[in-house]
């Protein structure tokens, strides 16, 4: 690389320079300019290869390229992260055909109290509380098309629409069976002559409440106080109970028990259809009872 050094003399009427010149090596003036060390030579530096300014670019556009990867594979990551958890939390891809289910409740915290009026020992308010559930409320007519699209097993014909299937809510079985069971538990305990439920029945319902509860492996961890309670008024995130009812309601199939005093065996299936609830299910959600305080724990939202 070299560098060119102007001399002092002036050239007066544009004459020829003739102002020798001679190259410059490591910033130092040649032997002939020895004389002129008091000034700061003027020297020009032809670059090596690309200007600092196309380095300067070059880097930067670098820099935003990496950034839109980075940008665009964490979107990525997250989408497919997400679809990857919605499926697995559905399990579709692993779904029988014969999976069956609405679409998902809305959800909400409510406490669950050790004792409620259900369980106080004013058996007269007990007994006519449980009495008044209407399970059969669970009892719905779907369109065998629709319910086929989704998957849902056939089921028995609508006995005045065969368009429609008919089926049961768990839900509201499953409160059958604990209805079930304790009406069989007291008649037992005070010796009753005869069972309203035959005890094979309560043995079914048993079954279904150990398969349910192994079903479902619920996780909730349940505060202890070491006076016989575990997760007394402790929050629990529900499905909506109201929600439920009013899905019900609005597919019902009109459905009724086998009336108080009726044998059962006798009496003809499709003389349990025709009758219409109006909504009612006489599900409550429970009032607290008892002396505990368990409550002080957390009282905030949770």
């Amino acid at each position: 690389m070299f560098g060119f050094k102007f001399g002092k003399q002036s050239l007066p009427y544009m004459e020829k320079d003739k102002t020798v010149y001679a190259p410059l090596q490591d910033g130092r003036s040649s032997s002939s300019d020895e004389g002129d060390r008091d000034e700061k030579p003027m020297s020009y530096t032809a670059p090596a290869g690309r200007s600092p300014r196309f380095w300067k670019l070059s880097v930067i556009a670098l820099l935003l390229v990496t950034n839109i990867t980075t940008f665009v594979g964490l979107f990525a990551v997250k989408h497919l992260t997400k679809r990857v958890n919605s499926h697995a939390a559905l399990d579709l891809d692993y779904a029988p055909n014969s999976w069956a289910r609405i679409d998902e409740l809305p959800t909400q915290y409510n406490r669950l109290n050790w004792w409620t009026e259900y369980s106080d020992k004013n058996f007269t308010e007990g007994d006519m509380l449980w009495d008044n559930m209407n399970t059969a409320h669970g009892f719905i007519a779907m369109d065998r098309t629709w319910a086929k699209e989704r998957h849902w097993p056939d089921s028995m014909h609508f006995p005045s629409d065969n368009s429609k299937n008919v089926y049961l809510l768990e839900a509201y079985h499953l409160l059958h069976c604990v209805g079930v069971i304790r009406k069989t538990f007291w008649e037992a305990v005070n010796r009753a002559d005869h069972y309203t439920f035959n005890p094979p029945h309560s043995g079914h319902c048993l079954d279904m409440l150990r398969q349910y509860i192994v079903c479902k492996a619920d996780t909730t961890p349940l505060y202890v106080f070491g006076d016989d309670t575990a997760g007394d008024e402790q929050y629990r995130k529900c499905n909506s109970w109201d929600a439920l009812r009013q899905f019900a309601t609005d597919n019902t199939a009109c459905y009724r028990d086998t009336p108080k005093g009726v044998d059962q065996s006798t009496f003809p299936f499709g003389d349990h259809f025709g009758y219409c609830d109006g909504g009612y299910d006489g599900v409550k959600q429970g009032e607290r009872r008892g002396p505990w305080k368990h409550g002080a724990v957390w009282d905030g939202p949770p």
